[in-house]
């Protein structure tokens, strides 16, 4: 469990949701500040943006994937926001009650958020969660951390987490992968729970799908983060649009994860409200046709019915017992029996 101002996340919690904007803003401050109005106005817990250093993160040469029509460096440069832009987007939300979150990708991005911008938990992403020397900085930050798994198998995160602990227990991770978007088949979401008995961490999901299904199914699986990729527009051109959620979809998600998680309860008994509707949902033992005195209880004679016995009345579990039996005096048609009126 970990907590941010008065919101705690962690297994016996609602569900955290973040509207992850990654770049979705395109660069546009107005875009992110509606972003952050629509994400609000759609429930979500938070809504994460991304910090960029580009010389101290990475070189200008970088490889394209399929989801770039540019490289990842012109793509950062072109829609990266200042410090200042950041500080405004956090005293933003602050100001309309939605958590402001960030993620760093160098050093230097992880001094601004902490000593600038002031957040007061931090978000990995998952190409850092094998960057070691990365990991044990943001951990010695003694921030509350999310730390995303995506492009990684069991043992790295086992690296990481171990680091990390060393230094800071507030930790969550998400489970993720980075396929974007992400086709169902590869969401795997089973690996929650097998990350959460694992590690004995609290888990989530990084969801990189297009809808909102394998975020719900992540729900009922004991995610207690959600965190989906948000857009104004999934027609827009850009590398995440299309593995973005639009905001109709958003408060959806919101309002599903919340009433999964409620609904998650583990215990098998009769509520108190349920009841009143056995008394008329329940089946008695009743009689067919009229039932002579010294007569024996048959199928021909004797059936079940609806409503539920009463105090001293026969359930309709015991109907074989029934059978066979002989009435003790005469029975009515259409009449509940009473065990009373059985030999």
């Amino acid at each position: 469990m970990i907590r941010i101002y008065n919101r705690k996340i962690g297994d016996n919690f609602r569900p955290f949701i973040i509207a992850e904007a990654c770049i979705n803003h395109d660069g546009s401050f107005n875009k992110a500040i509606k972003m952050i109005k629509e994400a609000k106005k759609s429930n979500a817990c938070a809504i994460k943006f991304q910090m960029h250093d580009l010389d101290d993160e990475m070189l200008k040469k970088t490889p394209k994937s399929y989801n770039f029509k540019e490289t990842l460096y012109e793509t950062l440069k072109r829609t990266n926001f200042t410090t200042e832009q950041h500080i405004k987007l956090k005293s933003f939300c602050d100001k309309i009650g939605i958590i402001y979150l960030c993620t760093p990708f160098s050093k230097k991005s992880v001094d601004v958020l902490v000593n600038k911008v002031k957040v007061k938990l931090l978000k990995v992403g998952s190409g850092e969660l094998t960057n070691l020397p990365l990991q044990e900085y943001i951990a010695k930050k003694k921030l509350p951390t999310i730390v995303s798994t995506g492009m990684s198998e069991l043992r790295e995160i086992n690296e990481t987490v171990n680091l990390f602990k060393k230094f800071n227990k507030n930790i969550i991770l998400t489970h993720c992968t980075s396929i974007y978007p992400c086709p169902y088949e590869f969401s795997n979401i089973g690996a929650i729970p097998l990350m959460r008995e694992k590690f004995n961490l609290s888990v989530g999901l990084s969801d990189h799908t297009n809808t909102i299904y394998t975020s719900l199914g992540a729900v009922a699986l004991g995610a207690s983060v959600i965190e989906k990729h948000f857009t104004l527009n999934k027609k827009s051109i850009g590398p995440d649009h299309a593995s973005s959620i639009e905001p109709s979809e958003l408060k959806i998600l919101t309002e599903g994860a919340l009433a999964i998680f409620k609904a998650k309860g583990k215990s098998k008994k009769i509520h108190q409200r349920e009841r009143q509707i056995i008394k008329w949902a329940r089946e008695s033992v009743v009689s067919l046709k009229v039932i002579k005195k010294g007569e024996k209880f048959s199928k021909y004679n004797t059936s079940v019915k609806r409503p539920a016995p009463n105090s001293k009345e026969i359930p309709a579990k015991f109907f074989k017992k029934v059978l066979g039996k002989k009435a003790k005096s005469k029975i009515l048609i259409n009449k509940k029996i009473k065990w009373s009126q059985i030999n």
